[in-house]
């Protein structure tokens, strides 16, 4: 679409507001001939007179007055624009949404690596428990595990979610099959009732009275009661990839269960991309997940 050009107008719109082109000169730090000048230029574009000029006094137009009040809320929605612009590239500050049991696992013991690599950030994490998968008006984006489609928002695919039995390796040792688990304690979180039965029921164990259930609020408590032995424990990756990897736990059983398109993303509103904090961020998170998938 056409328009005038920018300074003429921004001319235009001053001299309406401040009722002279002598004000508006002193306002734009230019001088009144310049002011006239890029006044006629937008009345050449325009084809039409904007101001009446008599002797020393110039007087709106009709036509000027129409458009006085879009083009002030024009250069304030631009200069609201801008200067949100700057601080997305000058801001620090990058505040994520995550739960708390993603944040003690797997974040926190990597932020030390972040922080060495990026001092400059200031990476805040806002811990959340509800379902609410999208980042909330005060924060830049989310960890969670969600589908492909996030409507509104962009997300970036990080690690597996699938679920997994495990248990320290001393108890792994009285396991020979999924049936032997009705000796032991389950493990359970109280906010994911279905995944014991769904796991018992792949395994050909529909039947969940013959066990032992242990509830707890977060998984966090369910991975620190197997790592002290109380039982076993259905947890999602990447929750106890270094557990695994130490030995402090063990997988008994090669049976998982994963729904193909629920992963863990990093979701955020696509205007986050010209946050330049974020975009450091996004970049470690997003390698950081490639070596540990």
């Amino acid at each position: 679409m056409w328009l005038p050009s920018l300074r003429g107008l921004r001319a235009v719109e001053a001299a309406l507001r401040l009722g002279s082109f002598a004000a508006a000169a002193k306002e734009l730090g230019v001088t009144q001939t310049a002011i006239s000048r890029l006044v006629k230029e937008v009345e050449r574009q325009l084809a039409r007179p904007l101001f009446e000029r008599k002797a020393n006094q110039s007087r709106p137009t009709a036509f000027a007055v129409s458009l006085q009040s879009g083009l002030g809320d024009a250069f304030r929605r631009l200069e609201a624009t801008v200067a949100e612009a700057r601080r997305a590239i000058d801001d620090p500050t990058v505040t994520l949404s995550v739960g708390p049991t993603f944040a003690m696992r797997w974040l926190i013991p990597h932020l030390t690596e972040f922080h060495a690599k990026h001092p400059e950030i200031d990476l805040r994490l806002a811990t959340t428990i509800n379902r609410e998968i999208t980042p909330g008006p005060d924060t830049l984006a989310a960890i969670r595990l969600a589908g492909s489609q996030v409507p509104g928002f962009v997300s970036d695919a990080l690690f597996s979610g699938r679920l997994m039995a495990v248990c320290r390796p001393d108890i792994a040792k009285r396991l020979k099959a999924p049936a032997d688990l009705a000796r032991e304690k389950l493990l359970d979180v109280r906010h994911s009732p279905e995944d014991w039965p769904r796991w018992l029921a792949a395994a050909g164990l529909p039947d969940r009275s013959r066990f032992h259930v242990v509830s707890f609020d977060f998984s966090a408590f369910a991975i620190q009661a197997a790592l002290d032995g109380l039982g076993v424990a259905l947890i999602r990756a990447p929750y106890i990839v270094d557990d695994l990897r130490e030995g402090r736990l063990v997988a008994p059983f090669s049976l998982t269960i994963e729904e193909p398109q629920m992963r863990w993303r990093l979701i955020y509103r696509a205007e986050a991309r010209g946050h330049a904090a974020f975009r450091t961020f996004r970049r470690w998170l997003l390698a950081k997940a490639r070596t540990e998938s």
